[in-house]
C-alpha cells in the first residue's frame, strides 16, 4: 500500500529491500531447523520444522519477484542450498 503524497521507491531500493527480506527469511528458516534438530520435544520439533518451511516459502515467493545481481544471487543460492540440505534431513 502506498501512502498518499509519497513517491514510489525506485526499483533499486525495492530490489534491495526484497533481497534483505529473502536473506532474513532464509536465515530464519535455517535457525528453525537448528532448533528443531536440538530438541527432544516432538511438538517443538514439528512446530519449528513447520516454521522453517513457512519461512522458506516466503523467501521463494519474494525471490521470484526480485532482480538480483550475480553476487546477491550467489549468496542467496548458497543459503538456499544449505536450507534445502537441512530440510532434507527431516
Amino acid at each position: 500500500m502506498e501512502l498518499r503524497g509519497t513517491p514510489p521507491w525506485p526499483r533499486e531500493q525495492q530490489d534491495a529491500a526484497r533481497y534483505q527480506l529473502v536473506c532474513t527469511e532464509l536465515d530464519l528458516a535455517i535457525t528453525f531447523c537448528h532448533v528443531a534438530a536440538t530438541t527432544n520435544d516432538p511438538a517443538r520439533f514439528e512446530r519449528n520444522i513447520a516454521n522453517a518451511r513457512e519461512a522458506h516459502a516466503a523467501a521463494i515467493y519474494f525471490l521470484n519477484c526480485n532482480h538480483l545481481d550475480s553476487t546477491r544471487r550467489l549468496e542467496i543460492n548458497e543459503k538456499l542450498q544449505r536450507l534445502i540440505a537441512l530440510l532434507a534431513k527431516f
